[in-house]
């Protein structure tokens, strides 16, 4: 199995300047709308908020501003929001970790449809590494320590994705795509509803050969929500988002591999809401996810398995128009399989969070949640935090404190015999505390927003590998590194006229082992985006973006900083037919970001997609 994900954080980071990244080759969507500026936003605080008022720093993206854009995939989507890194291991299908405000790449949560996705046993960077945007409606990135409201493993923050609602007259998208590397790709989606009905689908397939011998990747997204309000104020509903990929692994070049990986993600939910009167709703979410992972090599073969079955009940009162309460509950069941063993684990949390008014433009939040795990014991976290918006001058002000923590995978506390890892029955959750500070404004009369955020976080209990004989390099997980982080983030987006539109997005990461010194791994000090694209005709739109990320340390080794360039054009032929191009890393840039793992050189991708 490619081990990305490094026991033990030891590194520190530089360098950088630009937007936009080399994106992995899927399917389009449609154009961009008129405004960027969000409506509102949900995680802050599980509920709908004015982005103004909100206290913590959350990036809403426009998925319409990113099919313009060109970026078909959510890997490289997320790698433009400020405070955010991901790490692609070598070419399309890989898998990719998220590095948020430098905490681990298992320290960020991923919340689908309303459900925790990913624990310490049910990692995510399989489904990262081959997930689009097809059949998705609302993707935000929810930065700092959040485990008052989402639990175990949102330590350096949120990503939630909600599967796409349908409405109104039926509508959909058929696309298909062909470009270098032998990428062939297509994706098909509909939507619609009637009065109290509606429905979505949305179904993809990408093949490429990628650029190394023995790289190959097959994989498929899909996805569907049914949506029905049985009556005035109860609504059910039910939403699968799944993914199927075959890649061919061929290893590092360091220290060559090769295997072939088969990953599956399923995850469905039923959920029902009653809405007895205008001050109170309740929700309650049953979900099945279940994830496989099997590699084979010459060597041998490694499979893991895990079910998890889960109820989320969340109650929201608007006790007055100045205070609302969010409170909720959470039970998990879940199943590990892993070298032919078996362990379980069961999870019982509720939490509590306020959201309170005391004057016009100004919100303070404040929650408490406990967890408790029938494999380690309880865990508390906390939050608290305001924002204050100054309409006279368009500015908002906001800091947040808040802690959390990662609960020890089955693998870490129990072991596994067929990899050599012991158990370790005393082993602690990670745990983190954190804060920011924050600025934003608008100017132009409201079309262009700036922001600047300082955050400081500090972990303990970190789990790092110990190895108890180096001649079978048999060993076990334990609790024994501290680190801290400070960085800041900076950004600016929207029109600067009618035609053109354009984002700047800068992270300065400070990272570092406590115990050692060390800069921690695969945190790059300095990671920068740029992008301009415009309408040059009605019908004719272009642009181009630049991504640079400063030089990382790794297990291993270090890694130089890169730059890549990215062009795109489109086309709008009439009669709801886009024909698009796009070049990736135009520059031909030689770089890594993980040791070992090229990624792809220059290419070329070209698509016709018809929206009826």
């Amino acid at each position: 199995m490619t081990q990305l994900l490094p026991t033990r954080p030891a590194g520190w980071f530089w360098m950088a300047f630009g937007a936009a990244a080399a994106a992995i080759p899927t399917i389009a969507r449609s154009q961009e709308p008129a405004s960027n500026l969000d409506a509102f936003v949900v995680s802050a605080s599980r509920t709908p908020q004015d982005p103004r008022t909100v206290p913590s720093t959350v990036t809403s993206l426009s998925l319409d501003g990113l099919a313009a854009s060109q970026v078909f995939d959510l890997p490289t989507a997320l790698a433009e929001v400020p405070g955010v890194y991901i790490s692609n291991t070598g070419a399309v299908g890989g898998q990719s970790s998220v590095y948020m405000r430098g905490a681990n790449s298992d320290q960020t949560l991923f919340v689908v449809d309303g459900i925790r996705m990913n624990t310490r046993s049910a990692a995510y960077q399989n489904f990262l590494g081959q997930a689009d945007l097809g059949g998705i409606d609302r993707i935000e990135v929810l930065r700092g320590p959040q485990g008052t409201l989402y639990g175990s493993s949102a330590v350096g923050g949120v990503i939630l994705i909600d599967t796409a609602h349908g409405c109104g007259a039926p509508s959909g998208t058929l696309a298909t795509e062909a470009g270098s590397f032998g990428t062939y790709a297509g994706s098909a989606s509909v939507q619609g509803g009637t009065r109290n009905l509606g429905y979505s689908f949305s179904a993809s397939h990408l093949t490429t050969e990628n650029d190394r011998p023995g790289n190959r990747d097959n994989d498929w997204n899909y996805s569907t929500r049914i949506e029905d309000q049985v009556s005035d104020g109860v609504v059910v509903g039910a939403t699968y988002r799944g993914q199927y990929g075959q890649y061919q692994e061929p290893g590092s070049t360091l220290y060559p591999s090769a295997g072939d990986v088969m990953s599956r993600n399923d995850l469905v939910t039923a959920y029902a809401q009653v809405h007895p009167n205008a001050s109170f709703s309740s929700r309650l979410t049953a979900a099945l996810h279940h994830t496989d992972y099997d590699y084979s090599a010459s060597w041998g073969d490694s499979t893991l398995r895990n079910t998890r079955r889960i109820l989320d009940w969340q109650n929201v009162w608007d006790a007055s128009s100045n205070v609302e309460l969010v409170a909720g509950t959470n039970l998990e069941q879940s199943r590990y399989l892993a070298g032919g063993g078996a362990t379980d684990d069961h999870l019982s949390a509720a939490y509590l969070s306020g959201t309170f008014k005391p004057v016009a433009d100004l919100s303070v939040i404040g929650g408490l949640r406990y967890d408790h795990f029938a494999s380690f014991g309880a865990a508390t976290t906390g939050r608290f935090g305001a924002a204050y918006y100054v309409k006279r001058t368009g500015t908002t002000f906001r800091s947040t404190y808040g802690t959390g923590f990662t609960a020890p995978g089955s693998d870490d506390r129990y072991g596994v015999a067929a990899w050599g890892q012991l158990p370790n029955p005393t082993l602690r959750p990670e745990k983190s505390r954190g804060w920011d500070f924050g600025v934003e404004q608008s100017v132009l009369s409201g079309r262009l927003k700036v922001g600047a955020t300082y955050f400081r976080t500090l972990y303990k209990d970190l789990f790092d590998w110990e190895t108890t004989d180096f001649t079978t390099y048999q060993g076990m997980t334990v609790n024994r590194s501290r680190a801290s982080v400070k960085g800041v983030e900076l950004s600016a987006e929207g029109r600067l006229t009618g035609r053109v539109y354009a984002t700047v997005a800068y992270t300065y990461l400070d990272s570092r082992d406590d115990v050692t010194g060390a800069r921690l791994v695969r945190r790059p000090r300095q990671v920068a985006d740029a992008e301009i694209r415009g309408n040059i005709t009605g019908a004719w739109q272009a642009g181009c973006g630049l991504h640079v990320v400063g030089d990382r340390t790794d297990v291993g080794g270090s890694l130089g900083g890169y730059t890549t360039l990215r062009v795109f054009t489109s086309y709008d032929l009439g009669s709801g037919v886009v024909t698009k191009f796009r070049v990736e890393n135009l520059l031909d840039r030689k770089y890594q970001e993980v040791l070992g793992y090229p990624a792809l050189p220059l290419g070329a991708y070209g698509s016709v997609e018809w929206k009826f």
